[in-house]
């Protein structure tokens, strides 16, 4: 199964969480690139009007054509209660092009769940699973477990490789 992840990332919280998420889907990864934010005062009041207020950045040509795989992990940080402006704008050039999605996004511990829909009501179809990754997760490492069973539920089952048999697995 090919799959891509595209996403964004300002301060490299979500890049972190991708790149762990790559390596265990042995994914292909196609980074949003957008000028218009910067890690500033201005830059950070930026993104957070542009968020707040649904506005769109211009962001730059993909690297990768999303119909060319089978699932598009769709990343990036929520800001101001919102997934952020070059993440959207992203799904709403490629929307018609992309197959089966799922989704990934990282924040500080607020509007999980509410900026999950937001971004699913992008799609055309549901998802085929959901994830936040929170600051706190980050801090204490447990994020790599959580994305581990993330790749678990996104990986068709046919590539799943068999468990091994245990005799202790065994009801006697």
């Amino acid at each position: 199964m090919a799959v891509l992840i595209a996403f964004y990332s300002l301060t490299g919280t979500t890049r972190t969480v991708v790149t762990e998420l790559a390596r265990h889907l042995q994914a292909d990864i196609e980074e949003i690139r957008c000028e218009r934010y910067g890690v500033s005062f201005m830059g950070w009041w930026r993104a957070a009007a542009d968020s707040w207020r649904g506005r769109l950045p211009g962001i730059a040509p993909a690297a990768h054509t999303a119909r060319n795989y089978d699932l598009v992990v769709l990343a990036g940080p929520i800001w101001a209660w919102h997934p952020c402006p070059p993440l959207r704008a992203y799904v709403r050039r490629e929307r018609a092009d992309l197959p089966e999605t799922a989704l990934l996004l990282t924040h500080g511990g607020s509007a999980g769940q509410q900026s999950l829909d937001a971004l699913q009501a992008m799609l055309a179809k549901p998802p085929k699973a959901r994830l936040t990754v929170t600051a706190a997760e980050m801090k204490s490492g447990t994020y790599v477990e959580t994305v581990a069973h993330f790749a678990q539920t996104v990986r068709p089952k046919s590539a799943l490789a068999p468990a091994p048999f245990a005799v202790d697995q065994c009801a006697g």
